[in-house]
């Protein structure tokens, strides 16, 4: 791929970028959310069109306009969402598409996708529903249904999204016998440990620019994330630290305790199931799990924005389950919401109104029956910078902010009035790692004063790098606590996975 540019609006997505991607190497895409990293990839696999460029395959020049014609020249990319149909089989999965007629004899392809099954070792039942599979083995039959169909060049985007770490371990041994057998892959991430893990080259992007590119094995933490940034003499971030926490030894205040809590879903079905722990003062408690275990669910039943069916929630002794979420924000708890827009954000409200929502009706930024409005701008505006927040001022709507920059304002709104207690939903998820280790600092800043978090989070290194104890859950049950000096990482996978550990 030669000078790729690509602008949407007034983004410059790509600007200029060069690559090159050899026969049978793992190349690492690495670069922070909105780097151009998915784009660029997009624009080999057809889904977009460059403004300029050229690419060039065993090098003649030619032009991709679509995934067919991706595909006339075995290049497959497995996207983030995968793109199967839940009432199918594996099988049906794999040979939709890929297989002309109306009526298929699936046994005439059985023996071939079990080879080829084998020769991965990405093994799976051709004939499970795929609604009945976790979603390791989804992404297992998105890359099969792409090795039938002939790829020798495999984009897989993000791959290792939630995925236990011996997943992860599956996966990657995958991706060297792919190698070995001949074929090309690119592996997008933005993890740095993943990349170094993996790749034979590392290709950093940073804001649609090349930052460059570094042999796999001569690479360091610190030389990739100075590309990632973009600076030199990067201090050392909190997610490549082992930092000392000290001892939480009882007798600890429990600030909130939960006991044998049962959360509904969408459908009435159980989702949370008794459910039974503490959080207690001045700790930072991780809840570890793949996406859509009951985390969202239990969360939202501890803010009051969802009625629990049965158990109890009690904060500092006092009973609180079914209580609304406004009596709850006034006993000093407070809510990063998951989905920054859809629940944390009043979009036609300004800047300093969204940030200080909830806190509107105290003082400092109310005195009597007034706003004071200067101390509302001035308060904002210093967290604001401090957070480096790309907004033109505090005035403007919330909703014209993107949505890295609307999470900060939930960020800031968490902060502004030091809380007690902290319920945080993946508050990192989408931020560049400059913000990310400064929310890690704040909440270990925010624990070392007292006060409690409960930490949700998908990403793993995350929890293991800043908290005391981590709960791992699945299908809506507790698995199992684990003690900081205890941390494990395939001892927590293995939990994710559904074998109980330690209280």
């Amino acid at each position: 791929m030669r000078e790729i540019s690509k602008r949407f609006g007034d983004v410059q997505a790509l600007d200029n970028v060069s690559i090159y991607i050899d026969k049978n190497e793992v190349v690492g895409l690495l670069g922070e959310n909105g780097a151009g990293k998915t784009t660029l990839m997009n624009i080999l696999y057809g889904l977009y069109k460059a403004d300029k460029g050229e690419i060039f395959i065993e090098g003649k020049k030619v032009k991709i306009r679509s995934p067919k014609d991706a595909l006339s020249y075995k290049i497959v990319m497995v996207h983030q969402h995968f793109k199967l149909i839940p009432n199918f089989t594996v099988i049906e999965n794999i040979l939709l598409g890929s297989v002309k007629g109306m009526k298929l004899n699936l046994k005439t392809y059985e023996e071939e996708l079990s080879k080829i099954s084998r020769e991965f070792g990405l093994d799976v039942d051709l004939y499970e529903k795929v609604r009945e599979l976790p979603v390791g083995i989804r992404q297992r039959v998105e890359i099969l249904r792409a090795l039938f169909r002939g790829a020798r060049l495999l984009i897989l985007d993000e791959p290792t999204t939630n995925l236990t770490p011996q997943e992860v371990d599956v996966l990657l041994s995958a991706l060297k016998r792919m190698t070995k057998a001949g074929l090309s892959i690119v592996f997008i991430t933005h993890k740095v440990k993943e990349a170094m893990k993996v790749a034979d080259r590392i290709i950093v992007l940073k804001a649609g620019k090349l930052m460059g590119v570094l042999d796999g094995a001569l690479a360091s933490e610190e030389k990739l994330i100075e590309l990632m940034m973009g600076v030199r003499d990067v201090k050392p971030l909190v997610l490549f630290s082992n930092i000392d926490l000290g001892s939480l030894e009882p007798p600890k205040e429990e600030v909130l305790i939960v006991e044998n809590l049962k959360v509904q879903g969408e459908k009435g079905e159980i989702v949370v199931n008794n459910v039974s722990f503490t959080l207690r003062r001045g700790e930072i408690l991780g809840v570890a799990g793949v996406s859509g275990n009951g985390q969202r669910e239990l969360v939202e039943a501890l803010a009051g924005i969802r009625r629990p069916a049965s158990g109890k929630i009690l904060i500092n002794g006092i009973e609180i389950t079914g209580a609304p979420p406004a009596k709850i924000f006034q006993m000093g708890v407070f809510y990063i919401p998951e989905d920054r827009i859809g629940d944390g954000l009043l979009p036609t409200m300004s800047v300093s109104e969204n940030v200080i929502l909830g806190h509107h009706n105290n003082p400092p930024f109310k005195r009597g029956i007034l706003m004071d409005w200067n101390i509302v701008h001035r308060t904002v505006e210093k967290y604001v910078k401090e957070f480096k927040v790309k907004a033109q001022n505090v005035g403007i709507p919330a909703g014209t902010l993107s949505g890295g920059n609307i999470q900060k304002l939930q960020i800031i709104r968490a902060l502004i009035r030091e809380p007690k207690i902290i319920l945080a939903h993946n508050p990192t998820r989408g931020l560049d790692i400059a913000t990310v280790d400064m929310i890690l600092r704040k909440f270990l800043e925010l624990r070392n004063k007292g006060a409690s978090i409960l930490l949700i989070s998908e990403d793993l290194d995350e929890l293991m790098s800043i908290c005391d104890r981590i709960m791992v859950m699945y299908k809506g049950e507790v698995m199992g606590i684990i003690r900081r000096e205890n941390f494990d990482l395939y001892k927590i996978g293995a939990m994710m996975a559904g074998m109980r550990g330690a209280q």
